[in-house]
């Protein structure tokens, strides 16, 4: 890596700085600091003969300590890791009761930086690299409101899933995000039901899955609340990001930022409409024999009416041969033509897509104006019809 002599020198000195800062306290952390340090500093190319002798004087300091103290990396590592986690642990109390002011940022910037010691014995647990990259952000936001003259703003409370919630799960990087339902909670974990099956995830890879329409509390940069309704959210970047529209105008925030109040109320689905009848049809009262298939062995004549006795008797007649009627043909019942069908389902009204099937449309027609972009057409065109 390489630089110019400030550029090395801001590499090197925050590890040293903590060192010096704790060298009576935790004398065995200034000592992996400096580790640190000089393992950083030797992969710097092109150094300068500065550096060069910060370095040898570094390593002199590790050899005297060395001499006099045993080392077990399996127990410095649980000291190290617990030392920054109290660092931390300090600051976020102060932070959350509202009281950060420039000590608290030190305090946050001198976790991470403790935490980022660390990883000389092997990568980050997932919780230790989150509070990393936390702490980090944090002293970064507090010197920004001190300097811009304001009192820094409590953060929001971690995430919290209650069984039952409907939740969007991204399992690694590569991964498409899912809907899913939240089971049970354990601290930071939580067991969720996925259409791959129930999976213990961590909180950094759920998000809320709010659909439009959903009522919330949306708090600003200085921490006032508003209310507010989500019109659409995007998981195409991660964490995903909520639209939420409010009385004074429409922002784009973070899930931190947004308390649910209430769902939408769902509507009734539509109904395609059958072909239209008349009146009497819908009600039953009427019937076209044309409509029914006779058949003479299961449709009988009704019965003949009485007729009164006549007076006198009647010459008898012979009877003439009886006529059989001939049924009729039964009528083919008639059917919506394939054009008003397709048309009746194309447009069903109150038809909304689901949330993954719009961002996956608005992946796609993204994808198909960056081929537009370089005349790939047939690319573009592809994209277009998914």
């Amino acid at each position: 890596m390489g630089g110019t002599l400030a550029e090395h020198r801001r590499a090197l000195l925050p590890f040293l700085q903590r060192a010096e800062e704790v060298s009576k306290a935790a004398p065995k952390v200034a000592y992996y600091c400096r580790l640190y340090a000089v393992e950083e500093g030797l992969k710097l190319q092109n150094r300068d003969k500065a550096i060069e002798e910060l370095l040898f004087s570094v390593m002199d300091k590790l050899e005297q300590f060395k001499a006099k103290n045993a080392l077990n990396p399996e127990e410095d590592k649980l000291q190290l890791e617990g030392f920054a986690l109290k660092i931390f642990s300090r600051a976020d109390r102060v932070d959350r009761a509202g009281k950060a002011d420039m000590s608290t940022c030190k305090a946050f910037y001198a976790a991470s930086v403790f935490m980022e010691v660390c990883t000389q014995f092997g990568e980050l647990d997932e919780d230790l690299e989150g509070k990393q990259k936390y702490a980090a952000w944090r002293a970064a936001d507090i010197r920004k409101a001190l300097r811009e003259g304001r009192t820094p703003a409590p953060p929001a409370e971690p995430k919290s899933y209650s069984p039952g919630q409907k939740v969007v799960c991204k399992l690694d990087e590569s991964s498409l995000p899912v809907q899913g339902t939240v089971l049970s909670s354990m601290g930071n974990k939580f067991m969720v039901s996925l259409p791959g099956g129930t999976q213990e995830v961590s909180s950094s890879k759920l998000a809320l899955d709010a659909v439009p329409g959903t009522s919330v509390m949306y708090r600003n940069a200085s921490g006032v609340e508003q209310e507010g309704k989500i019109l659409s959210m995007d998981v195409t970047v991660w964490p995903p990001s909520y639209e939420v529209e409010r009385s004074d105008g429409v922002s784009n925030t973070e899930e931190k930022n947004i308390t649910v109040v209430a769902a939408p109320e769902p509507s009734a689905p539509a109904v395609p409409q059958s072909p239209s009848h008349s009146k009497e049809e819908q009600t039953g009262n009427t019937f076209d024999v044309n409509d029914l298939s006779l058949d003479d062995a299961s449709v009988s004549a009704p019965p003949a009416p009485s007729l009164p006795t006549p007076p006198s008797p009647a010459p008898i007649l012979p009877k003439s041969p009886a006529t059989t009627p001939k049924p009729r043909p039964a009528a083919q019942p008639s059917y919506p033509s394939a054009t008003s069908s397709a048309s009746t389902f194309n447009q069903v009204p109150g038809f909304v897509p689901g949330l993954l099937q719009m961002n996956d449309a608005q992946r796609q027609a993204k994808v198909a104006i960056s081929s537009l972009g370089f005349q790939d057409y047939k690319s573009a065109i592809e994209y277009l019809q998914k």
